[in-house]
């Protein structure tokens, strides 16, 4: 007798017997309806890689298996429907019904094949949330033991990634800390797991049952949501709330959690950092308990939070604004370890306003970071200058500057100077020049290369360049890069990891947390490595360190 289990059911079928369907709004009028965790009853069948125009590769679930296997997707032709797994070739956008029928019992599923992909992916200590924005949804997986799945804790973990929720609306800022999480479909902003800290922002630190509305962050009186971003790390989250004051865009950054600046270190409100003219490209990035940010209209960056291994790039209340007192941080050894109050991070070695005098020196201008990654106490951004940019500007650079701490060289280079951090940036690549900066203790000779993206994970820190090459360097104790790299020639504490099997083209984009990465590579999959203790990376792989690339395969079905 044939039996049949359905993959995706409508959301109000689902719910049917508990109450009516809610409608989603994208207002902020009223009380925010919290995200529905399940849209129906599922066996978790059907696993697919990322979802595209072109070719996609579809297989059981491990536990699904049989001696026979048949697959049909409608309108797509499949030469090889017979085998346990199968590649589809789409041609054009749309939701496709993909069946797979093992020894007469079907699994049905549908699969969303948008006009371009885009993600936003984050990794806390254990979990991963990833955004397929063009599909508007949201697939979580890894550990849930503090809820940060944003589902019911009976369920331990996920071994690959689900859909937690479809959307109306696009999910276009995910944060995961420690072992909370943070997602916004830009109207507003939910939040699950861990809340000893307060860092779900509910005004108060009692655990919370899935998901979460952030109420606190709105926008002010009478004027409306245009975007919101939000980064987490650590126990510590941030959020950016644009609105438009008439027809000129502001925004507002608040921080709430861990408050390593305060005698109660819960701080379970919103605290409103700033407020002023935004920028269209908005920078956040959240290490362990600190944060770096470019949001608003001056070129200058600035930091706040925990800074004993100066990941915060500058001393105590260090750039309070253009004319503030130069401070030399080479000389000025500030023993703050924690400033909530947001300050200009200098600029690197060798971008002072003069050459001569120091009283004229400025350390915290110009400051156009085009991307920014936090680890756990150091960063790594892309620093693009031209001459047009200021008079101070000395030449053109496109460059991939470093700070904080340098253990286990997590910074890339050999700290010559003795000491366990860096106060100020230092180039580790150069598309310009290929030569130490004067001014830097360390002498670091950089590497001549353009570079596209950047990102950091506990330990460790990635970059991308624009030939398709994808550089990593600092801790590989969990093979986060990877057993197939080759040491650079020009500074060997910086390797080139290898491309995945089978694939020529090269990286295009990087993510990373804990001691694991995520990269999307150019046939357009996205591949992860690193640590797997309990299965964290989601690809079914046992071993508990996975030391170089496997596809990533997401489920069909939602989260029961």
């Amino acid at each position: 007798m044939k039996s049949s289990r359905n993959i995706i059911l409508p959301l109000c079928a689902a719910l049917v017997l508990l109450s009516s369907c809610a409608e989603e709004t994208n207002t902020n009028s009223k009380q925010p309806i919290p995200p529905v965790v399940s849209e129906g009853l599922a066996d978790n069948a059907i696993l697919h890689d990322s979802p595209k125009i072109g070719i996609v590769s579809f297989k059981p679930a491990s536990h699904i298996s049989g001696t026979s296997y048949s697959w049909s997707i409608d309108g797509i032709n499949l030469e090889n429907a017979n085998n346990r797994e199968v590649t589809a070739d789409f041609t054009k956008a749309g939701t496709y019904l993909v069946t797979l029928n093992v020894d007469g019992i079907e699994y049905k599923g549908n699969i969303i094949i948008p006009e371009t992909s885009s993600y936003e992916i984050d990794m806390g200590e254990n979990h991963t949330i990833i955004s397929d924005i063009s599909q508007k949804r949201l697939f979580v997986y890894g550990s849930n033991n503090k809820g940060q799945l944003c589902i019911e804790k009976s369920i331990i973990s996920l071994k690959e990634p689900r859909i937690l929720k479809s959307y109306t609306h696009e999910i276009p800022s995910v944060a995961a800390g420690r072992n909370h999480t943070l997602f916004t479909d830009n109207s507003n902003i939910y939040a699950c797991g861990d809340n000893s800290y307060g860092q779900l922002g509910t005004g108060s630190n009692e655990e919370i049952e899935n998901v979460a509305a952030v109420t606190t962050i709105k926008a002010p009186e009478g004027l409306s949501y245009r975007r919101i971003f939000v980064s987490a790390g650590g126990d510590m989250s941030v959020a950016g709330t644009e609105f438009l004051d008439g027809s000129a865009p502001k925004i507002s950054i608040y921080h709430w959690g861990y408050n390593d600046n305060m005698t109660d270190k819960i701080q379970s409100s919103a605290n409103l950092l700033i407020t002023s003219n935004s920028r269209d490209d908005i920078l956040f990035a959240t290490g362990n308990n600190f944060s770096i940010v470019r949001a608003t209209s001056s070129y200058n960056v600035f930091s706040f939070g925990v800074n004993d291994k100066w990941q915060l790039g500058r001393i105590q209340g260090a750039g309070a604004g253009y004319d503030a007192a130069a401070v030399n941080p080479d000389t000025h050894l500030d023993g703050s370890k924690t400033d909530m109050a947001s300050g200009f991070v200098f600029t690197p070695y060798g971008e002072e306003k003069l050459a001569g005098d120091y009283s004229d020196r400025s350390y915290y201008q110009n400051n156009y970071f085009a991307k920014l990654a936090a680890g756990d106490d150091f960063v790594v951004s892309i620093k693009k200058e031209t001459s047009a940019d200021s008079a101070w500007t000395k030449q053109d650079k496109y460059a991939v500057y470093v700070w904080g701490s340098n253990a286990n060289n997590v910074l890339g280079f050999q700290n010559l100077d003795g000491n366990a951090a860096v106060r100020r940036g230092t180039a580790l690549f150069n598309a310009v020049e290929q030569e130490a900066m004067a001014a830097d203790p360390n002498q670091v000779v950089p590497i001549f290369k353009e570079i596209i993206e950047v990102a950091a994970g506990r330990a460790a820190g990635y970059a991308i360049s624009n030939d398709g090459i994808l550089y990593g360097w600092g801790d590989e104790s969990k093979n986060q890069l990877t057993n197939n790299k080759t040491a650079n020639a020009v500074n060997n504490n910086v390797y080139e990891i290898a491309n995945p099997n089978g694939v020529t083209a090269g990286y295009k984009k990087v993510w990373a947390g804990g001691d694991r990465v995520i990269a999307l590579a150019g046939d357009n999959n996205l591949y992860t490595w690193g640590d797997n203790h309990n299965g964290i990376l989601g690809t079914g792989n046992s071993l508990e360190v996975v030391a170089s690339p496997e596809k990533i395969y997401f489920s069909l079905a939602p989260v029961q």
